[in-house]
């Protein structure tokens, strides 16, 4: 979850939004007191019913949905009232005031797209894995193709993000963090004990990162010699909590992290 340029919104980058979770010192193993509800007002997307959803906290009556013609995975705030998800073979844009799409963006050269970012000068990084490897394409803000790169030795991309240097930022090939630039370079690959399908990763002030493990159910901060310095989650789960893959998070300004934990493909996975 990235918080962008829409002052009253928070976005959530994930999967099925089954159960969103306060990871604050939740060490793994340990027993902690049960944690107050939350009050948050944020966007998260459905995977398994195909929709994106506005989640009110403390006036559930203000909820709201947009159902998609297919799943999507990624989304971002880019001001204006706007939302940016990815789709399979592009981007699209929606208004949350209206609920409306304004944008979109398609191609079959992008299929296989699962992430999108839109940068501060307009472009658009579009990210996805092909056969062949994973692959991005960086559109102009006229969204003509100004180049494209492709990774033969990774898999399994889901979602990237940008560092402050301007380089990609990424889980690949189940355990493993990838930084990487647009021309193809792989600048520096950390593999993370107890991830499976590394999910989300971001790089925090100090340089350290961030990673959704996902079926790992954890966060880990990793620093820059790779060590793991700090884990959230993990087995074994806190009494009363059933935690299955950790997805799209949100770092607050707090630091306290919100994270998606997904329950699965199914539209009744939610009620596990």
């Amino acid at each position: 979850m990235h918080k962008v340029s829409s002052r009253r919104f928070r976005s959530a980058a994930g999967r099925m939004p089954a159960v969103v979770l306060l990871a604050a010192g939740l060490a793994a193993g340990a027993a902690e007191p049960p944690a107050p509800p939350m009050k948050h007002r944020f966007l998260a997307e459905d995977e398994s019913r195909s929709q994106l959803l506005l989640v009110d906290t403390a006036h559930p009556e203000n909820n709201w949905a947009i159902r998609f013609p297919e799943r999507y995975r990624d989304l971002q705030l880019v001001g204006n009232h706007r939302v940016l998800l990815n789709t399979s073979q592009g981007f699209r844009e929606y208004d949350l005031r209206t609920r409306e799409m304004v944008r979109e963006v398609k191609d079959p050269k992008f299929a296989g797209c699962f992430t999108a970012r839109r940068l501060p000068d307009g472009r658009t990084i579009l990210g996805g894995n092909r056969p062949s490897g994973v692959f991005f394409f960086e559109l102009g803000a006229d969204d003509r193709v100004l180049r494209s790169t492709e990774f033969p030795t990774l898999n399994t991309l889901r979602t990237v993000r940008f560092t402050p240097r301007g380089t990609l930022l990424f889980g690949a090939g189940g355990e493993r963090i990838v930084e990487a630039d647009l021309d193809g370079k792989i600048l520096r690959t950390v593999a993370v004990p107890g991830a499976k399908h590394t999910y989300h990763v971001v790089e925090k002030p100090d340089g350290n990162w961030l990673a959704a493990t996902g079926y790992g159910f954890s966060i880990v901060e990793i620093d820059r010699s790779g060590a793991v310095v700090r884990r959230w989650g993990g087995a074994p789960a806190p009494d009363g909590l059933w935690l299955h893959f950790f997805a799209g998070f949100q770092a607050l300004k707090n630091g306290n992290l919100v994270v998606c934990n997904w329950t699965g493909h199914g539209a009744d996975d939610s009620a596990k």
